[in-house]
């Protein structure tokens, strides 16, 4: 906290630690610079849009945060396209959430980026209509689609999980990454579904 508001001389500590909190616990969801912005105005705090962009740049630079923009996206989107955030390090979300066992999915997902951007991916997320894909892994003309859950032993989630990128027909690679050890392997459409462990230990 020092270290990012010495950098930007930031003197209102209190916000930029809510702003910390909240990008933290909320990290793999879509973030709105307005809706935040609205959030604050209407608890009686005075704050522009600018000065809510430049804490999370600071956080960016500073190596704490990692942003992932949208990619898909048409007409008005393309000005602004929104972004998720996410820690670099789950502990930071898990001391944020005070260790919260709800949010798993969002940790995995966590993991999964920061493993990309470690192997030298640029990493966006895919926007759809009815669905979004996790990841979308960039490197040179190499391209990978990805999907993060939990569990896939659940019938329901398993169709979830897998709608998005069988609406996606292009010839790259599309990956599910789980927690399971059941019901691995490439389904008949070609979308491979792995144990993430095995995933992250694959060198």
């Amino acid at each position: 906290m020092n270290d990012v508001a010495l950098r930007l001389g930031i003197r209102d500590i209190a916000l930029l630690e809510r702003l910390v909190t909240y990008l933290f616990s909320t990290s793999g969801n879509l973030f709105s610079t307005r809706k935040v912005v609205g959030a604050l105005v209407s608890s009686g705090r005075k704050i522009s849009a600018e000065t809510i962009d430049n804490f999370i740049s600071a956080l960016e630079k500073s190596f704490i945060l990692h942003g992932v923009e949208q990619s898909g996206i048409a007409g008005k989107q393309v000005v602004s396209p929104l972004r998720k955030f996410y820690p670099v390090d789950t502990g930071l979300r898990n001391l944020s959430t005070r260790f919260s066992p709800r949010d798993l999915g969002f940790q995995l997902e966590d993991v999964t980026l920061v493993e990309l951007l470690r192997r030298g991916y640029a990493v966006r997320v895919r926007a759809a209509e009815k669905a979004e894909v996790d990841f979308v892994a960039s490197r040179h003309d190499k391209r990978i689609y990805f999907q993060v859950s939990e569990t896939m032993l659940d019938n329901s989630v398993y169709d979830r999980e897998l709608a998005p990128l069988r609406a996606i027909y292009d010839s790259f690679p599309k990956m599910v990454l789980t927690l399971d050890r059941f019901r691995t392997g490439t389904t008949e459409d070609g979308i491979h579904i792995a144990n993430l462990i095995d995933w992250l230990l694959d060198r």
